[in-house]
């Protein structure tokens, strides 16, 4: 309920996008049985972005948490779940000592996609692979049979041992940059990658209509257009990116591919990338 409250009056509708799900039920369908007129739905504007920063809550506990589980081993590969590796990780994975796949409890979705970790292995557990001391490790998948706190190793290695994870600030690696994947001038799936903290919303500039528009988180780490759409089409370039962290600290870039079709590493025009937060640890 603090979260809630806190997020009510500290968060307004243009601090950060809501979900258009959320919209719909509050502003459309609860308005009329709680006899709020037209006038009055910015109120709910504000409600639904407070339940929609809920999720950010969720991102950040990570931050600000150290969670016990399991460190085990699935063999050394860098695909995954996220689809970093297409065409290639980007450079924040070169700066990491480990690649890993996050817990499902803690995945968010596909939230925690490009998180970086501190793990601390204890040596304690069975196999004949010990995992000891502190690193820093690079989320680029899902294991979804993993307790919460607990990761698996893209490495090859045997045994189940005692580990305590949190998310750090993954270290400065260059601006923020950006992948297509089956895009073409009517649809967008987009992803967006080398942050030093995920973002947990993305939206696109409509300029036909001037508004910003929010796009869904999919399963496997991209972003696409909602389904209740508003959405102007054929998609126009240089494409216009908001971008906020689950801090709320917000970011503007443009992109401009040759085409939708392009499958390269897309670099922002504007070469942004989120602060780093003092009040958040970072990888050492």
């Amino acid at each position: 309920m603090t979260v809630f409250v806190l997020n009510l009056h500290q968060r307004g509708p243009n601090k950060c996008a809501m979900p258009r799900w959320i919209k719909e039920i509050l502003v459309n369908k609860m308005a009329p049985y709680l006899c709020l007129q037209e006038e009055a739905t910015p109120t709910l504007l504000y409600l639904a972005v407070a339940i929609s920063a809920l999720h950010d809550n969720d991102i950040l506990n990570l931050y600000k948490h150290t969670f016990q589980g399991d460190g085990t081993y699935y063999g050394a590969k860098t695909s995954g779940l996220c689809s970093l590796d297409v065409p290639h990780l980007p450079p924040v994975a070169r700066h990491v000592d480990k690649l890993v796949a996050l817990n499902g409890q803690q995945m968010f979705g596909s939230s925690a996609c490009g998180m970086c970790l501190q793990v601390t292995g204890s040596g304690q557990g069975a196999g004949n692979d010990p995992i000891t001391g502190t690193f820093t490790a690079y989320v680029k998948d899902l294991c979804p049979e993993c307790l919460a706190g607990s990761v698996d190793l893209a490495e090859d290695g045997d045994g189940r041992w005692g580990v305590s994870i949190r998310a750090v600030q993954c270290p400065s690696s260059g601006p923020i940059e950006y992948a297509l994947q089956g895009s073409n001038d009517w649809y967008i799936k987009l992803q967006v990658r080398n942050e030093i903290i995920p973002a947990t919303t993305v939206e696109m500039f409509q300029p036909k209509s001037g508004i910003w528009v929010p796009l869904a988180r999919t399963a496997d780490g991209f972003w696409t257009f909602p389904a209740s759409g508003g959405v102007d089409k054929p998609i126009q370039r240089p494409i216009q990116l908001r971008l906020t962290s689950p801090t709320g600290q917000t970011v503007t870039d443009h992109i401009n591919p040759s085409s939708m079709a392009f499958t390269g590493i897309i670099h922002g025009q504007d070469k942004v990338q989120f602060s780093f937060d003092p009040s958040l640890p970072r990888a050492s």
